[in-house]
């Protein structure tokens, strides 16, 4: 009875949570873990909650809560991992992937948050190992083909960083990024006429990024 209420909560915290109605789905999240204080899915999704209503930080002091309680629970050191790459503490994070992966958690989920994070590190030979790992079985992930292609263009592989960033702009030709990244790799080149035009596009499918905003500024 009581295994079936604690889901039933859950799953209309769930239905909440996808509607962006994040109060009422961290009311359901916690009922439910008052049922089951050991609910590794309404932990993870009580997290995340808390990130929309309150911050990253408030989600990750939740998280070391749980950890001190529940230190053999892997997807907690995941959920660490994650936010605090999130927070941009990129070498913190990658040890707690580490942790995850000793604690039992799946490797291939953490292929995308330790490319993230080498790429927030500039260690972009390591960056790239990540990102074609991840693309391998997420060959749709836009945003990784244009980092991994950055990541290539450092590792003086122009042409395969140029034939990332023209694969993501061949899967979704209106989505900025791929623009964004091919203008740094020709602006990298010296090659500013063809960067210019790469970084008016991208403002052009996305008037509000501020990396592009600089970019462009330039040349005001």
């Amino acid at each position: 009875m009581k295994q079936q209420m604690k889901w039933d909560y859950f799953d209309k915290g769930l239905d909440n949570f996808d509607d962006e109605e994040y109060e009422k789905a961290l009311e359901f999240f916690e009922k439910a873990l008052e049922i089951d204080p050991g609910f590794e899915n309404a932990m993870a999704y009580k997290s995340f909650a808390i990130t929309e209503l309150k911050s990253l930080n408030d989600s990750l002091a939740f998280i070391n809560q749980m950890l001190e309680k529940y230190p053999e629970y892997d997807s907690l050191y995941y959920l660490k991992a994650s936010l605090l790459s999130d927070l941009e503490n990129f070498e913190e994070s990658n040890s707690y992937f580490d942790l995850a992966l000793k604690k039992g958690f799946e490797e291939d989920l953490t292929y995308y948050g330790r490319a993230y994070n080498y790429f927030g590190l500039e260690d972009y030979e390591n960056s790239a190992k990540y990102f074609k790992k991840h693309l391998k079985t997420n060959p749709d992930d836009l945003q990784s083909w244009c980092k991994l292609g950055y990541s290539l263009y450092h590792l003086s592989s122009l042409e395969e960083a140029l034939k990332c960033v023209d694969k993501a702009i061949e899967m979704d030709p209106d989505f900025y990024l791929p623009y964004f990244y091919k203008g740094e790799i020709f602006l990298g080149e010296g090659d500013h006429e063809k960067a210019l035009k790469c970084f008016e596009k991208a403002h052009q499918l996305q008037p509000d990024d501020s990396k592009t905003k600089k970019r462009l500024e330039k040349w005001d």
